[in-house]
């Protein structure tokens, strides 16, 4: 008889255990169902509140966009969206099939009064990003965001996105062709268009180097999905140093001697250090 109750016991226990799995697993199930269906809403929603980016509606910026495509070999379906008022300038979205690029109207408009390259760098960034598959993770993070599980991963995965930002940034200067274009629009987004043309490379490599050598801007940073702005600045010249020299001597002509001699100690502290000559890869660049 005792024997009965023990395997009863241990059936019963097994059960609970199963049910208690298929209940997680229909619950994830269900959380996917909703981001498939809130993303296909977003996306629905701008086709009211945002222009799509056509060659009707917006030629310059389409035949951008798909000469980039072409470039970097990739076929897949991306809308692109013009809107008035962005966070962050230029957002990107990549979940379950749904690739959703979102520009803002007045940044965009003032990236094509300077000259192809600034957009390409930017639109560049966003395509290679895309083929890279940095937001493969869109998915499983933003179900463990709704489960509230976001801060025991956080530590681990944060690293991931300020590498792949500047991997992006390194794609992006690839497409433009140009290093002053390039470090132009991480200066627009570090301090505005306005101030953008008034910032010297003294003084961001100055910053950057006080950045490097406190150890309270680099715990901050610990916090955060993207790298300082100045650490992309000094990454994207070291990444030229890299693969394209002749950019990267008319950037050191412009500086005096002591700022030559900041960039020097930057670059030895750059994962691109002795690497000059190598071929560029789309892998995400990490910054010590």
């Amino acid at each position: 008889m005792i024997y009965f109750i023990v395997l009863l016991a241990i059936i019963i226990a097994a059960s609970a255990q199963l049910g208690a799995i298929l209940g997680f697993l229909f619950l994830i199930l269900l959380l996917v169902g909703v981001i498939w269906f809130s993303h296909r809403l977003r996306r629905a929603r701008l086709l009211g509140r945002a222009i799509k980016v056509t060659p009707e509606s917006f030629p310059v910026i389409h035949a951008e966009f798909a000469g980039l495509q072409r470039k970097l070999d990739y076929s897949r379906p991306v809308d692109v969206y013009v809107a008035d008022d962005v966070e962050g300038k230029m957002t990107m979205t990549s979940v379950l099939g749904t690739r959703v690029l979102l520009i803002e109207g007045g940044f965009a408009a003032d990236l094509q009064q300077e000259g192809p390259e600034p957009l390409r760098f930017l639109l560049g960034g966003y395509i290679g990003a895309l083929k890279a598959r940095h937001g493969q993770l869109a998915l499983p993070l933003t179900v463990l965001e709704a489960m509230k599980w976001t801060a025991f991963i956080n530590p681990w995965i944060l690293p991931y996105y300020r590498a792949s930002m500047y991997t992006r940034d390194q794609i992006g200067y690839l497409c433009a062709g140009s290093l002053d274009a390039s470090l132009g629009v991480i200066a627009r987004l570090t301090v505005g268009k306005e101030m953008a043309p008034e910032m010297s490379p003294s003084g961001i490599l100055d910053q950057a180097s006080r950045v490097g050598r406190n150890p309270l801007p680099r715990f901050a940073e610990l916090s955060q999905d993207r790298p300082h702005l100045v650490k992309r600045y000094v990454n994207l010249v070291a990444f030229a140093a890299r693969v394209r020299r002749a950019d990267f001597d008319r950037f050191q002509a412009c500086l005096n001697e002591n700022d030559q001699r900041i960039l020097r100690s930057l670059l030895v502290q750059s994962p691109h250090s002795g690497q000059v000559g190598t071929t560029p890869s789309l892998g995400a660049a990490r910054w010590s």
